[in-house]
C-alpha cells in the first residue's frame, strides 16, 4: 500500500505529509479546498505529463514522493535490474523545474520517466477527473479478462507453444538467409574452390621451391666455385692436402730432435684428412649440380602460381589452404542445409497446428469467462445507479497477411497470449450503442464503471492502490450508500483513497482526512489533517447540513456512523 504521500511546493501546498493507511481512505473538505491538487500531485508520482505552473509561485522545483510497503514489490519483480529494491519498501520521487525538465527516482537512483509510469501503473489505478487508469488502456483489457478466471494452465501451454514456434521460425529464418547467400556465391564458391585445388597447394613446398630456384638459377656458379674449391684443397697442383703431406714429411724428420714435433705430425695429419673429407664432400655435390632450364621454369612457372593464389586467397600458402577448406565446408553445407530446412519445416507445421489448437481452446475459455464478467458487471452497475448500463468484451482477432497461422481460414498475428484482441465497450443510455471506456464523458460515470468493474474483479486484480476522484457525482441515497458498500468491499482487497461529497460514503471510512485551504501570510495554503472519531462526526454533520451543523445534523452523522 502507499504508506506516505509528500508533497513539496505543488499548487497551493507549500509542504504536506498524508500517512495513508489499509483500507477504506476518505478525503473531503469544501469545493475548491485543494482536494483535487493532493490527486494532481500523486497522478504527477505515477508519471503524467506535468507542465511548470504547478510549481508554487516563488518556488524553482516541485516535489512529489511516495513511499510504498515492501509488499509492493512482489508487483514489480519485471523492474529488478532497473530499480534498487530497498528493504523499507519503495520510495518513488518526482521532481519538476522551472527549466520545464523533470527527474524521476526510486530509492534515490535516478530512473527515467517513462519507466516511473511504468511502475507506476502497476500500483495505483487513479479514477475520475485524471487519466491514470488502466481500465481506460485497451492493452490492459485482456490481461484484466485473463485474470478474472480464465484458465491459468491453458494461458502457460499457449505461452511455451508460441516461444517454441518463435524459436523454429528464427532458426528457419535463418536457415532460408544462411542457404540464401549460399546459393547466390555457390558458383564464385565453386570457382574459388576449383581454382585452389588446380594448383593443390601443400605446406612448406613454397619453401622447398624457392631453394630449388636458387640453386638450379645459380648451377654455374656453384659448378665452378666446388670445383675451384677441390683443386685447392685436394687435386690441384700445389694443394692444401699435398703441402700438409710435405709438411707432414719435414715434422717426421725432426721429431727426433724435439718431442714437440710429434704433437704437431699429428695436427698436420688431421688438417689433411680434413682437407681431402672436404674436397670429397664437394665433389660429390658438383656430381649432383643439375644444368636444367626446363626445371627452372617448371620452378618459376609453380612459385608464379603459389603467388597468384597468395594475392587472391591470403597473405600465405597456410591461409590458402585454410580458404580451400572453409569453401568445400560452405559448398557442403549448401547440400545438407535443404535437409535442416526440410525437417525445420516439418517441426514448423506439427507445432503451428499444436499453437492453433491452443489458441481456439483459450480463446473458447475467454468467451465462456468474459460472458460471465459482462453478467456480472452489468448486475453491479444496476447497483450503483446505472440500471441501463449495458457491458460488452468484444473479443476480435488480429488478423494479418503475414501471421503465423489460420483461424477460420483467416491468417491472424499471435503472440505469448494468444490470438484475441479484448476491449471493453459500455452504454449507459437506453438506445445509444455501446462505446469504448474512454469516451465515456462524465467523470463521476466513469468512477462507478470503474468501481463496478473493480468491485467485480476485486480478487482477480492485481494493482495494490485504486484512488477515486469525484466518484458520487450526481448520485445520492440508497444509490450513494450501495456505492460506498461496494468501496468497503473492494477495500478489503486493496487500499482505497477516495474524494466524496457524501456522507453516506464518508461515514465507512477506516480513515478520514479533511483538506483545507487556508490564508497564512496574505497566501492561500492547502492542508491535510487526519480526523478523530468526535471530528469525524463533525465533518459528517457538515456533509448533511453544510457548514452550520444542527443538532439533527449531528445526530443523523452519528447515526450513519453507528451504521
Amino acid at each position: 500500500m502507499l504508506k506516505t504521500l509528500s508533497i513539496k511546493n505543488y499548487a497551493l501546498i507549500d509542504v504536506m505529509v498524508v500517512e495513508f493507511g489499509p483500507g477504506l481512505n476518505i478525503l473531503t473538505g469544501e469545493t475548491g479546498a485543494g482536494k483535487s491538487i493532493i490527486l494532481g500531485a500523486l497522478s504527477m508520482l505515477l508519471g503524467e505529463r506535468v507542465k511548470t505552473d504547478v510549481i508554487r509561485q516563488g518556488s524553482s522545483i516541485a516535489v512529489v514522493e511516495g513511499l510504498f510497503e515492501k509488499e509492493v514489490l512482489s508487483h514489480l519483480t519485471d523492474f529488478k535490474d532497473q530499480i534498487d529494491f530497498g528493504e523499507d519498501g519503495l520510495l518513488l520521487r518526482r521532481e519538476v523545474h522551472q527549466s520545464g525538465r523533470t527527474r524521476s527516482f526510486a530509492n534515490d537512483s535516478p530512473i527515467s520517466n517513462s519507466l516511473l509510469a511504468e511502475i507506476g501503473d502497476r500500483l495505483i489505478d487513479l479514477h475520475g477527473q485524471h487519466a491514470h487508469q488502466s481500465l481506460l488502456k485497451v492493452d490492459q483489457h485482456l490481461e484484466v479478462l485473463d485474470n478474472f478466471g480464465v484458465d491459468q494452465t491453458l494461458r502457460n501451454q499457449v505461452k511455451a507453444s508460441y516461444k517454441k514456434v518463435k524459436q523454429i521460425r528464427a532458426e528457419l529464418e535463418k536457415l532460408n538467409r544462411k542457404e540464401k547467400e549460399l546459393r547466390e556465391k555457390r558458383e564464385l564458391l565453386e570457382f574459388q574452390v576449383q581454382d585452389i585445388a588446380k594448383v593443390d597447394p601443400t605446406l612448406g613446398e613454397e619453401d622447398e621451391l624457392e631453394q630449388e630456384e636458387r640453386i638450379l638459377r645459380n648451377s654455374e656458379k656453384l659448378f665452378q666455385a666446388s670445383m675451384l674449391i677441390n683443386d685447392l684443397l685436394y687435386d690441384g697442383e700445389g694443394s692444401v692436402s699435398e703441402k700438409l703431406s710435405l709438411a707432414h714429411d719435414v715434422l717426421t724428420d725432426i721429431a727426433d730432435v724435439d718431442v714437440v714435433f710429434k704433437n704437431w705430425i699429428k695436427e698436420c695429419e688431421t688438417a689433411r684428412i680434413s682437407a681431402e673429407e672436404i674436397a670429397t664432400a664437394f665433389q660429390t655435390y658438383v656430381s649432383k649440380i643439375e644444368f636444367n632450364p626446363q626445371r627452372l621454369e617448371e620452378v618459376r612457372e609453380r612459385l608464379g602460381l603459389l603467388s597468384v593464389l597468395k594475392k587472391k586467397y591470403g597473405g600465405t600458402i597456410e591461409q590458402v589452404i585454410q580458404f580451400l577448406e572453409y569453401g568445400k565446408k560452405e559448398l557442403e553445407q549448401i547440400e545438407t542445409l535443404g535437409d535442416d530446412i526440410e525437417r525445420l519445416n516439418t517441426e514448423w507445421i506439427a507445432e503451428n497446428r499444436e499453437l492453433t489448437r491452443l489458441c481456439e481452446a483459450l480463446s473458447k475459455n475467454r468467451k465462456t469467462i468474459g460472458s460471465d464478467l459482462e453478467k456480472r458487471t452489468i448486475e453491479s452497475l444496476g447497483e450503483l445507479g446505472l440500471k441501463n448500463g449495458i457491458f460488452k468484451i468484444v473479443m476480435t482477432l488480429n488478423e494479418n497477411p503475414n501471421g503465423w497461422i489460420r483461424i477460420n481460414n483467416k491468417p491472424v498475428s499471435v503472440s505469448e497470449r494468444g490470438v484475441d484482441r479484448v476491449e471493453f465497450i459500455i452504454s449507459l443510455n437506453p438506445g445509444e450503442k455501446p462505446k469504448p471506456l474512454n469516451s465515456v464523458a462524465s467523470g463521476g460515470e466513469i468512477s462507478r464503471i470503474m468501481l463496478a468493474l473493480k468491485t467485480v474483479l476485486a480478487e482477480a486484480d492485481a494493482i495494490p492502490v485504486l484512488v477515486f476522484d469525484e466518484i458520487d457525482t450526481g448520485i445520492s441515497g440508497r444509490i450513494a450508500r450501495v456505492v460506498g458498500k461496494n468501496l468497503k468491499d473492494v477495500s478489503g482487497k486493496h487500499q482505497v483513497i477516495c474524494i466524496t461529497h457524501l456522507p453516506q460514503i464518508a461515514s465507512i471510512s477506516d480513515i478520514h482526512y479533511r483538506v483545507e485551504k487556508k490564508v497564512k501570510d496574505e497566501r492561500s495554503h492547502t492542508t491535510i489533517r487526519r480526523l478523530n472519531e468526535k471530528e469525524r462526526v463533525m465533518e459528517i454533520a457538515k456533509l448533511i447540513g453544510g457548514e452550520k451543523v444542527t443538532e439533527s445534523a449531528l445526530q443523523s452523522a452519528r447515526e450513519l456512523l453507528e451504521e
